[in-house]
């Protein structure tokens, strides 16, 4: 399962892709997560799982919830 997360860096998003990453590497851990391939969007945080995108703060306004992440496995 390949999982790539953009996350803005400007915005300082880090530590959501760490705390989201450390999620899914509890839930499913051979998953491999990729963080930004290039620059990322202003005010960015998508996580796109096997080319599909799974989820968008541009949508939520918001970022996941633990309870948000562990639906995305099942």
């Amino acid at each position: 399962m390949k999982i790539h997360i953009e996350y803005c860096v400007k915005w300082n998003y880090g530590p959501e892709f760490e705390r989201v990453s450390n999620i899914i590497k509890e839930i499913y851990p051979q998953a491999k997560i990729m963080g930004n391939k290039e620059n990322p969007r202003s005010g960015a945080f998508e996580v796109i799982i096997n080319g599909i995108l799974q989820y968008s703060k541009f949508e939520t306004g918001k970022f996941p919830t633990k309870i948000e992440i562990e639906m995305w496995f099942r």
